[in-house]
Order: C-alpha cells, then structure tokens, then sequence
C-alpha cells in the first residue's frame, strides 16, 4: 500500500500545527488575559526578572515598587507572570549584612 505524498504533507502540517502553533497561541493569550487582569497590589516578575508589587496600573504601563520606596515603570507587555500574594520577602538585615561582607572578601 503506496500513500500519496500529499497525504504526508498534510500529515506533516497538522502534527506541526498541534505541536508547535497551538500551545504558541493559548501562551499568547493567557499572557494576554494576565496583562488584562493585572490590578494594584499583585506580586509580578517582569521578563528581566525584577520582582516588585505593583503600585499603579493604565493602560500600557505599570509602576512596580521594588524595593521600600524603589518604583520603576515598565510597559505591560514587559511583565511575565503574576506571583501568589506574600511571595515577595523583604530582605533582612543580616542577609544584606553577610552580602556586603562577601562582597569585601572578594574585593581582597
């Protein structure tokens, strides 16, 4: 039994459209529907990988707080996943202490 080449082809084309171009699109729009959810308050990462909460949102851009009295605006397009609520731990003291002591170490 001898299949024709345009069997194959199509064969082909509908394999590459449900393993590549459809998970493509349902990334697309879930990014999408986050960008349209996001709301003052939620914890987000941006594509640079800044975490922050974001103090203020319009319609293209939103102002993340990255640290105590720290804000940054990035375009709504930039931010690439919404955290749980209480994901974000301030830094202590000691942790930024032990930072600045390694930091002096390598300088030696």
């Amino acid at each position: 039994m001898n299949l024709p080449p345009e069997l194959f082809l199509i064969a082909m084309f509908v394999l590459m459209y449900f393993l590549l171009i459809r998970p493509q699109q349902k990334r697309a729009k879930d990014h999408k529907n986050l960008l349209k959810e996001l709301k003052k308050g939620d914890e987000v990462v941006t594509n640079g990988g800044v975490i922050g909460k974001i103090t203020a949102v319009d319609e293209s851009f939103a102002e993340i707080e990255i640290a105590s009295g720290v804000s940054v605006k990035v375009q709504k397009q930039g931010i690439n996943q919404k955290m749980p609520k209480g994901s974000i731990k301030p830094m202590t003291k000691s942790s930024s202490k032990a930072k600045a002591k390694d930091k002096k170490e390598i300088a030696k």
